[in-house]
């Protein structure tokens, strides 16, 4: 694994360049030579001061609030004080700071997963405020919340997933407003929920989630179907009464199947279905994997031992969203059919 330095690129390299200027790396002197940050230890304030007042450098509150305001992430600005990321972040959140998403994805990523990290986060960031607030250590914390000071401090750095009541515990504790309060059981009962759609579960054999999987795709007026390789099973099936089939394959899944092309010319013609192959020139990014999405309730992915179900609404909706990309790249129809025969000949001139 890369350096922590590394893997955040250039800010991660300033802030320890503008560290070592200013002398904020612990146990570092810096340019002035009386300029040093002294250690963290548990009862410290994370604003406290670590420059003498006389020179007006900035306190190491004061240096990553700036920090992270001109970019620089949470990690780097760790590794460039020697700070834990829990210390910079607790100075962050001290300092009135809105904290900014971790793990950022492409706009394109498969799983639409960004509201329910921001829940998450939220709630950690504002548990951990309002224990600075209350001026309560973490120890004490859990002391009176019966819980454990480590669980108190993975639940504020977003490690843990609190349960309801922990947080009712920790709320009651810290003695919050009452709007504040309701805010965070709120928050705490819908991330809650998002754990609870979104673990994805590999289910085998004919267990009580598979039956689900086969009654919701029975079900289902709309199948949509993305084949990275080979022809999907579902397209070998019957259609059935009422029901649309949506198919879109990469041009690699379809010159890998040539037992299936007659059926697939075929299932072309059809009225119920929709076929589509994105051809190898189209620039469209494609996922690692192949999915089925019925209606829009439910996301599946087929493996050999069995398939991975997902269900959060958000999650359904982002493979939606990805499988139109994909289907505006792909050709239908006539040109559905000329680029098979393209396919076709090739074949042949290699056999």
């Amino acid at each position: 694994m890369r350096p922590a330095a590394d893997r955040a690129g250039r800010p991660a390299l300033r802030a320890l360049v503008l560290a070592d200027v200013l002398g904020l790396r612990r146990g570092v002197a810096g340019a002035r030579g009386d300029i040093r940050l002294p250690a963290t230890t548990s009862g410290a304030h994370p604003g406290e001061r670590a420059v003498s007042a006389e020179h007006g450098a900035p306190t190491f509150a004061e240096f990553v609030v700036k920090a992270y305001a001109d970019g620089e992430t949470i990690r780097a600005l760790s590794d460039a004080t020697g700070r834990s990321y829990g210390t910079v972040r607790s100075a962050l959140v001290a300092g009135g700071v809105r904290l900014r998403k971790r793990g950022h994805r492409p706009a394109t990523t498969m799983m639409a997963v960004a509201d329910a990290r921001a829940r998450r986060e939220e709630l950690s960031a504002e548990l951990l405020r309002a224990r600075l607030s209350s001026g309560l250590t973490g120890a004490a914390a859990g002391r009176r919340a019966g819980i454990s000071q480590s669980k108190v401090s993975k639940v504020e750095t977003g490690r843990l997933l609190p349960k309801v009541v922990d947080v009712q515990r920790l709320a009651d504790v810290y003695g919050v407003p009452p709007e504040v309060r309701r805010r965070l059981l709120a928050l705490a009962d819908k991330v809650s929920r998002d754990a609870g759609h979104r673990r994805a579960v590999l289910h085998r054999g004919v267990a009580r989630r598979q039956v689900v999987v086969a009654r919701t795709e029975a079900a289902a007026s709309t199948v949509r179907v993305f084949a990275i390789c080979g022809v999907p099973p579902r397209l070998l099936r019957e259609v059935g009464p009422r029901r649309r089939l949506v198919a879109v394959l990469a041009e690699g899944a379809l010159r890998a199947a040539p037992e299936h092309w007659d059926l697939l010319r075929a299932l072309s013609l059809r009225p119920e279905v929709e076929l589509g192959v994105i051809p190898w020139y189209t620039p469209v990014t494609l996922p690692d994997a192949g999915f089925v999405v019925l209606d829009e309730v439910m996301v599946v992915f087929d493996l050999v031992s069995g398939n991975v179900v997902i269900t959060d609404p958000d999650d359904v909706r982002g493979h939606l969203k990805a499988f139109r990309k994909l289907h505006a790249g792909a050709v239908f129809g006539d040109a559905f059919r000329r680029l098979l025969d393209e396919v076709r000949a090739d074949y042949r001139r290699l056999t």
